[in-house]
């Protein structure tokens, strides 16, 4: 008997909102556009790493602290699905539901990673 195995692949549709990253660069914050570029890709990677972290240790408190930091950068940088997801994090660590907490994570770091992916090719010449 043969068995069929199918490969899901998962891909998500992500934006940055260029206006909010050359808000950051006009507002003072940094030395322009690029700088601003630059602290947005650092600060989402560096919660990306906190999220993955608290993931791997099934620390759900974890979770709900690196989620609630990284919809606030989304915020801040105008990575509007990495708010939005990260919300949903939220809300499900709050109610404590394990398995949809481990399942949304996972699509916060696919998110994450597509978003940061997507704001470092704009920036290439």
């Amino acid at each position: 008997m043969t068995k069929r195995v199918a490969l899901l692949r998962f891909v998500e549709t992500v934006g940055v909102q260029p206006e909010a990253l050359t808000w950051l660069g006009a507002g003072g914050k940094t030395d322009g556009p690029h700088d601003a570029l630059e602290t947005a890709v650092v600060e989402i990677a560096r919660q990306m790493g906190a999220l993955e972290q608290a993931l791997i240790a099934d620390d759900i408190d974890g979770l709900h602290a690196a989620a609630g930091c990284l919809g606030a950068a989304g915020e801040k940088f105008g990575f509007g699905v990495v708010t939005q997801v990260a919300g949903d994090l939220i809300d499900c660590t709050r109610r404590h539901e394990v398995p949809a907490v481990h399942a949304v994570a996972e699509r916060l770091i696919r998110v994450g990673d597509a978003s940061l992916a997507a704001v470092i090719e704009q920036a290439m010449p």
